[in-house]
């Protein structure tokens, strides 16, 4: 399956690739997600695979890399939260894993409002429930938010809505950092497939992880611009970055750069 179209984006600090579907649904690069969170890609999606829920989730698409056309397994934009905050956050860095923590017991902490909100229960501690009798109603609601969001999931119009709201988030998004001088999504995607490719070469020279490679190479590039998130380098220092990373990964593979091994014109806003 080929992508409507493609865009970079930051999670956890980490660039992702981000596609969409040709009904408009969202989805983002499994493998970019594991590198961010520290998990090995292929244990993840044979997890994703056997899960009787997340597996409706998961889709493998056709992109573009640094080493040509390849197959690789996007996760719905829905699913990321819940299948993100139940995996294993020891390989995380303390700042991700704090933030995944956070994350989850947010989550629960919602689910369990609005199903007590739906009971007519006080919505908080549990202890603020005086009678367990109360707890049939509970219950009674759980069952109504699923009937309710199986109505949801069946309904186009809400589907069509969602898809014409994140075209809209996305162009703002865009016409945001055009406003400020940042670089844009079509060079975002050439700083992309430029960092993979540069780690790529690690991985052959050095014999490390590919996740442990990339990782390493975005951490030198925003240390060296002094950046938090690579989409705010300052478009004037565009052409200065791309140089820097073509000589680290010349630097790296002892092999000289050439245009021909980046062919991801794709990795941007093709609507």
């Amino acid at each position: 399956m080929l992508p409507h179209e493609t865009l970079v984006v930051t999670f956890f600090e980490t660039p992702v690739l981000a596609a969409r579907l040709d009904d408009g649904t969202i989805v983002l690069s499994v493998r970019d997600l594991c590198t961010a969170v520290g998990l090995r890609r292929e244990s993840q999606v044979r997890r994703l695979r056997v899960d009787p829920d997340l597996r409706d989730g998961l889709f493998t698409l056709r992109v573009m890399t640094a080493g040509g056309p390849q197959e690789q397994e996007f996760l719905i934009l829905e699913f990321v939260p819940t299948w993100i905050t139940t995996v294993n956050r020891a390989r995380a860095s303390p700042l991700v894993q704090e933030r995944l923590r956070y994350l989850r017991l947010f989550s629960v902490r919602q689910v369990y409002d609005a199903i007590a909100h739906a009971a007519g229960l006080p919505e908080g501690p549990s202890r603020q429930i005086e009678d367990l009798g109360d707890l049939r109603r509970f219950d009674d609601a759980m069952h109504g938010l699923a009937t309710r969001q199986q109505a949801l999931e069946e309904s186009q119009e809400k589907a069509r809505e969602a898809w014409r709201d994140h075209e809209q988030r996305l162009r703002a998004l865009e016409a945001q950092l055009r406003r400020t001088g940042s670089i844009s999504p079509s060079q975002r995607g050439e700083i992309y497939q430029l960092v993979h490719l540069w780690a790529q070469a690690r991985v052959e020279q050095e014999g490390i992880e590919f996740g442990a490679a990339v990782a390493g190479c975005w951490a030198t590039l925003k240390a060296r611009y002094r950046i938090a998130k690579y989409e705010h380098l300052p478009a004037a220092r565009y052409d200065e970055c791309v140089e820097f990373l073509r000589r680290s990964y010349e630097a790296v593979s002892g092999r000289p750069f050439t245009e021909a091994q980046l062919p991801l014109e794709g990795l941007d806003d093709q609507s």
